[in-house]
């Protein structure tokens, strides 16, 4: 059964990593905040061990696709550094 911890551990992953894949946007930041924010409070009074299993599973694939998304754009902004070669020589 999942533990309360386990679902404020996902909430303040989520919130932590959606501060850095948005950094320079104040709008994003925002829409992210809101939009976790409402999916944790769609399913607070949530009882089932089965459905609180689910919603912990979709969290941790949209964290996972988040950070994914957020190290495929860190390797885009400075392809040189990933590199295993020079292309000067």
């Amino acid at each position: 059964m999942a533990s309360r911890g386990q679902v404020l551990k996902l909430f303040k992953l989520l919130h932590r990593t959606r501060q850095e894949v948005f950094k320079n946007d104040t709008r994003a930041l925002e829409a992210a905040r809101q939009k976790i924010n409402e999916e944790f409070k769609n399913n607070r009074n949530e009882t089932s061990a089965a459905k609180i299993n689910e919603c912990l599973y979709r969290g941790k694939i949209c964290y996972k696709t988040t950070l994914l998304t957020l190290i495929n754009q860190q390797k885009s902004i400075s392809p040189e550094e990933n590199m295993p070669f020079s292309p000067k020589g």
